[in-house]
């Protein structure tokens, strides 16, 4: 007997958790009103009859405190839910594909992996000169990263690397502090970025819009665009904002060395054509069985991909044996060509970054001011990263797999905080070099691998010779690369689709120009999130006065959407409003009926913004009815002070025709607001005790934090 009270106990303590998790309605019937012809249901079956919210209620009274938790359950439930091989998988996605590694996919990685090398050596180099740092510090960013993410990564086709945005915000930085600073932004950032990973903050990206991220783009590769033309010129100054470099570019012109724009414009008209034509194809030609188109098209995809590094090593030849100045004696003096600046050979060592600046053991400046010059680029950096590497693996996901952002942040950020010990600069997914290993084939990450130990055998063999690398030429690899990531065309695209985004596009676009990239970015999230809170609390409201069957008008109500705190206002002006053309409709009884079909869901401020509407409207002698509430929004407005004895809900045309008759009639009181007969049962099983509602507010707090670590 004892057992079967406690069983039949432990069966309404699920019961009762159940209710709380808002799983005991799952199977609940949904109302039908196709056969409506004044309320239409708009394709939406999902109206859930009263009935289903007052047996809800009423099971409160059966709810019994389950007990807490032992530490032991508390630990096997962590180890049930994060310890598992499943996690495991998705932690280190290599699990997953080395079991079933062939050959053919070997080939494939061996082959994008030396692909992506010959385009990310020069690149890298190029991107630390536009980050204001010496040469090497490029390809220190380029080998971390792919070692990182060849173990942590889930698309196969990521490249990861410096960028030539993270370069551009990484520079202002760098003019202040030096190499430091930018160590100090890879690593902070990628904490920022692996926590985001851990917390599945995904969705962050998510607020960044079409209009602010193509007038961004459009900023970057102005700025870009304008930071090397000191490069090209072969002039001297320092700048990092746009007004600045147009104005110490024009006041020292005259300074131009003719020598390197002379050499830029010869490699200007060796890429240009590889950019222009890259996505070319012979057309099918064979003689003698030999199919001569694809050989073609295999050795313009090679020329493409080697592009960059052949303008290197031929700008570097013009420069060593046509440049040089050499005295009577053989000695060398120097060069006609502005060359970059003297490279540190061989491998970088691993060591802490350093968070305050020093000179010997006297601290200069300590970490607290480091942080004020660096900590609106940390998180710049590290949600521009993100919304990088998130585009690119969607770009580049096959048809049969699905990104994985949280891997994707994780992997991300763990490749910026290990590339900070090595003297890394924050680093991203790279559209270019990413678009390279999937055209040449990548089967797995583990091609990043191949491209790690080519740029380090590049560090270790070659780095005494990127000294002879004219700076034009590394000025002209980045113009290239950057003037086609803009599409000024998508400006048209928005005044066609949407002229009020044209406001966050054209915010985005001058304050990157002329504040920072950093700020710009912001500023226009900023201003974008402010369109769409705008848009938010200014729902649709859909109000037309009609007549019932036995010709009795009234005010038919219809949200759009569900009503919160910032739009309750809007509505009931839009029902006063409403109001004013059925008072001319002769002596009949002023009604209200408000469709809530579309509001699936409410708060405290809208129920209390109803209860005050209501009473107003009672006072001058409107009655309103509530039709087609669903139940979060019913229990909302029932959770105010309102009589709970004049609330009920209409659930179908019938009973407001019926009830709008019997207004008209006098055969209830104008002064009821919400009609429908009062049902006693329910009413008391809404007022539960004070420890019940501690009970129930404790519990409903952890089935809440209980939904919160599912999405972990």
């Amino acid at each position: 007997m004892f057992s079967n009270k406690k069983s039949h106990q432990k069966k309404r303590r699920r019961d009762s958790y159940e209710y709380l998790c808002g799983n005991r309605f799952s199977n609940s019937k949904t109302y039908d009103s196709e056969n409506s012809s004044l309320f239409t249901n708009d394709d939406d079956d999902s109206n859930e009859p009263i009935d289903e919210a007052k047996n809800a209620i009423t099971d409160m009274s059966l709810y019994v405190e389950p007990d807490d938790p032992t530490l032991a359950e508390c630990g096997l439930w962590i180890k049930n839910r994060y310890f598992t091989k499943r996690k495991l998988y998705r932690l280190l996605p290599p699990l997953r594909w080395i079991p079933a590694y062939t050959l053919e996919d070997l080939k494939g990685d061996i082959i994008s992996g030396i692909s992506v090398a010959f385009t990310i050596v020069p690149q890298g180099l190029a991107l630390a000169s536009l980050a204001g740092l010496p040469p090497q510090y490029g390809l220190y960013t380029s080998f971390v990263g792919c070692f990182v993410y060849s173990v942590l990564g889930s698309c196969k086709d990521m490249a990861v690397g410096p960028t030539s945005i993270l370069s551009m915000i990484v520079l202002p930085y760098v003019l202040i502090g030096g190499p430091q600073y930018s160590i100090l932004l890879a690593f902070f950032a990628g904490c920022i970025q692996l926590l985001a990973g851990l917390l599945n903050l995904g969705f962050i990206v998510d607020f960044i819009s079409f209009p602010v991220i193509t007038a961004f783009s459009l900023a970057a590769s102005i700025s870009i665009s304008a930071s090397q033309l000191k490069g090209f010129f072969g002039l001297h100054y320092t700048a990092s904002r746009l007004p600045g470099i147009f104005s110490k570019f024009f006041s020292t012109l005259g300074e131009t060395n003719y020598y390197d724009v002379i050499l830029g414009t010869l490699c200007l008209l060796f890429l240009l054509p590889f950019q222009l034509f890259k996505d070319h194809r012979f057309p099918d030609m064979n003689w003698k069985s030999i199919p001569i188109s694809k050989i073609l098209n295999s050795i313009f995809q090679l020329l493409i991909i080697g592009r960059n590094a052949m303008a290197l090593f031929f700008g570097s030849l013009i420069a060593i044996y046509y440049g040089q100045n050499v005295d009577k004696d053989g000695t060398i003096t120097g060069n006609i060509f502005t060359l970059t600046r003297q490279i540190t050979p061989g491998l970088p060592s691993f060591q802490w970054p350093e968070f305050s600046v020093t000179n010997g053991t006297n601290v200069i400046k300590p970490f607290s001011e480091v942080y004020e010059d660096i900590g609106t680029g940390i998180f710049v950096l590290s949600l521009v990263g993100l919304m990088e590497s998130v585009a690119v693996a969607n770009a580049f996901k096959s048809e049969h797999s699905r990104m994985d952002a949280t891997q994707e942040m994780i992997a991300l950020g763990l490749s910026n905080i290990l590339g900070s010990f090595f003297g890394a600069f924050p680093a991203t997914g790279s559209f270019s070099r990413s678009a390279v290993q999937h055209n040449s084939g990548a089967r797995t990450p583990a091609g990043n691998m191949i491209t790690g130990s080519l740029v380090l055998l590049a560090l270790s063999t070659l780095s005494g010779y990127f000294e002879n690398i004219p700076e034009t030429v590394l000025a002209t690899i980045i113009i290239t690369s950057v003037i086609f990531m803009a599409h000024p065309s998508d400006c048209l695209l928005i005044w066609r689709t949407s002229p009020i985004d044209l406001l966050p596009y054209a915010v985005t676009l001058a304050s990157s120009l002329f504040i920072g990239l950093e700020f710009g970015i912001l500023i226009g999230i900023g201003f974008s999130i402010m369109v769409l809170l705008y848009h938010m609390t200014r729902p649709h409201v859909f109000t037309i006065t009609k007549e019932s069957p036995h010709n009795y008008p009234f005010l038919y109500v219809k949200p759009d959407r569900s009503i919160f705190f910032s739009s309750i206002e809007y509505m009931q002006i839009k029902i006063f409003q409403g109001l004013n053309k059925v008072q001319h409709r002769g002596s009949h009884k002023k009604i209200v009926v408000l469709d809530g079909e579309h509001m699936f869901r409410s708060d405290s401020t809208f129920a209390l913004g109803m209860k005050n509407m209501v009473n107003h409207l009672k006072n001058d002698g409107i009655t309103v009815i509530f039709y087609r509430l669903r139940r979060q929004v019913f229990r909302t407005i029932v959770g105010v002070s309102m009589h709970p004895t004049s609330f009920h809900n209409c659930r179908t045309e019938d009973e407001v025709y019926q009830l709008i008759k019997q207004i008209n009639e006098n055969r209830l009181k104008h002064s009821t607001s919400i009609c429908l007969p009062y049902d006693s049962n329910l009413m008391n099983n809404m007022k539960p005790s004070s420890g019940q509602l501690m009970s129930t507010n404790f519990n409903e707090f952890g089935s809440r934090f209980h939904w919160l670590t599912q999405s972990f």
